[in-house]
């Protein structure tokens, strides 16, 4: 699927445009190729999987009556049993 592309300028120090000329020699990519799939490997490694992610495993292990208790947690939390029972 082919998308929009922006057309941008960057200046790279020695070192960084002779490692990706040596990338693009041996891959035959063009340098904006290697660039654009190493920008797509920073941002996409920094997303949460959450289908992986341990924390996801505690959604729904909990159980109440339907009372908004997320929306209203520090009353629930810190209110309990202070409540005149009259």
């Amino acid at each position: 699927m082919e998308t929009n592309k922006h057309r941008t300028q960057i200046s790279l120090e020695t070192w960084q445009y002779e490692a990706l000329m040596e990338v693009s020699r041996k891959t035959r990519k063009s340098l904006a190729g290697i660039l654009r799939d190493l920008i797509t490997e920073k941002f996409s490694r920094d997303k949460i999987d959450q289908a992986n992610d341990p924390i996801m495993s505690i959604i729904g292990m909990g159980s109440g009556d339907g009372k908004a208790v997320a929306r209203n947690h520090d009353k629930t939390l810190y209110d309990y049993g202070l409540q005149d029972p009259k």
